[in-house]
């Protein structure tokens, strides 16, 4: 994953940081910022891997579930 992904929603803007583990597994950290650009103010920031999945992409999934329901329950 480009260190530059990131995903519009709704206003706002996802951008994953999964990282590759020494055990193997893919941490899940991300930042959600308001618009969609990387100007607008950081609104959620996870930087310690609290969950860990065995491929990128179900790191990435995770990352965007999570996202989408908590940017619905913090609208702008």
């Amino acid at each position: 994953m480009s260190a530059t992904s990131k995903f519009p929603y709704k206003g706002q803007a996802v951008y994953p940081q999964v990282a590759l583990q020494d055990n193997g597994q893919y941490a899940a950290c991300f930042i959600i910022r308001a618009g969609y650009d990387e100007s607008g103010e950081i609104r959620y920031v996870r930087e310690l891997p609290t969950t860990e999945f065995p491929s990128e992409d179900d790191a990435v999934a995770y990352i965007l579930d999570f996202s989408a329901e908590w940017i619905d329950q913090n609208p702008l």
